[in-house]
């Protein structure tokens, strides 16, 4: 695969994740894909462990935006510069009350490409400046447990 081409296979499951296509987001993806963010120690073991997960981020910021601000590829990887934001207006756990606050993270995201679909993403960000903006303690768990299937 050409390298243009992975970049683009990034920049359209972003934008399908700001739509909140759950169903298109998915099909970027490998039924067998890792997704993993790396600050918090979180592994997803394909979509349908995912995609709960998803929507729980979007439910707690429905103005949830991902920006691809640069990349690079081989092909078959791609490191990807990205930003984050949302505002934290619900949340579902009363160990982690909604702040109200808007937030901006920049990361970096390492993908792997199998067939044209992403079979591993690993995410880095500054867990400690997000929780920061959001108004958290450091002891509070940065990300929800995903709801049970």
């Amino acid at each position: 695969m050409k390298a243009v081409d992975a970049i683009k296979i990034m920049k359209d499951m972003m934008e399908a994740g700001n739509s909140q296509d759950y169903e298109k987001f998915a099909s970027f993806f490998t039924d067998d894909c890792v997704y993993e963010d790396v600050p918090n120690g979180k592994v997803w073991h394909g979509m349908k462990e995912f995609i709960p997960f998803a929507k729980l981020l979007h439910a707690a910021g429905p103005d949830h935006k991902w920006e691809l601000k640069s990349a690079f590829s081989d092909g078959n990887k791609i490191a990807s510069e990205t930003v984050w934001s949302v505002t934290f207006t619900h949340s579902s756990d009363p160990e982690r009350p909604a702040t109200g606050k808007h937030v901006s993270i920049r990361g970096v995201s390492i993908t792997e490409l199998r067939n044209g679909k992403i079979c591993r993403n690993s995410d880095y960000y500054d867990a400690l400046s997000l929780r920061q903006q959001l108004g958290l303690s450091p002891e509070t768990p940065l990300l929800p447990e995903t709801p049970s299937k």
